[in-house]
This record gives structure tokens, sequence and C-alpha cells, in this order.
């Protein structure tokens, strides 16, 4: 996997594993794992992009769910910005 965050003309954000710091629901007992393959967001999903309660970059989804990262807040927010536009676009190699 030569990138670390991309995006593709259908509006997905492609986010390297080992990017990915914890996927949690608030009010829920346990987060979510990611192993292996890269995680799929569709950019439409995403409510707005910030940072959690430990200051890591975190996009908040509409379903409820927190994707806290291990990039930048620039490199999150121009993914954001391109997969709204269904632009294919590497953000990070």
């Amino acid at each position: 996997m030569s990138y670390t965050i991309k995006t593709t003309e259908e509006g997905l954000i492609y986010i390297k594993a080992s990017s990915i710091i914890r996927i949690s629901r608030p009010n829920s007992i346990d987060g979510a794992k990611v192993s292996g393959g890269p995680l799929i967001i569709n950019a439409d999903h995403i409510t707005f992009l910030s940072f959690d309660t430990e200051s890591k970059v975190t996009y908040f989804m509409m379903n409820g769910f927190q994707v806290s990262m291990k990039i930048l807040y620039q490199e999150a927010e121009e993914a954001f910005q391109y997969g709204k536009s269904r632009t294919e676009k590497i953000i990070k190699e």
C-alpha cells in the first residue's frame, strides 16, 4: 500500500490501517479496531472534522462513530474536501 490517505471519484476516503488510532462510538463500552486492510469512509457520511477529547484528528460520522487518526489536520481536511468533490487524489504517501 503506497498511500496513507487517498480519495476516489466515488467520494470514498481510504485510510491506511496503521494510521488509525481508534474507532469509537461515544457512550459505548469498547471501540472497534481495524486489522489489515484500509478503512474506507464515504465522505458524504462525515458530519465534521475536528479534534477528539485527547486532541487527535477525528472524523465525526453521521452514525455516531468517531475515527481518530495519526495524520495532520490539514491532510484530513484535504481528504475530506477531495472526497466531497469526488476527486481521485493521494493526499499522503
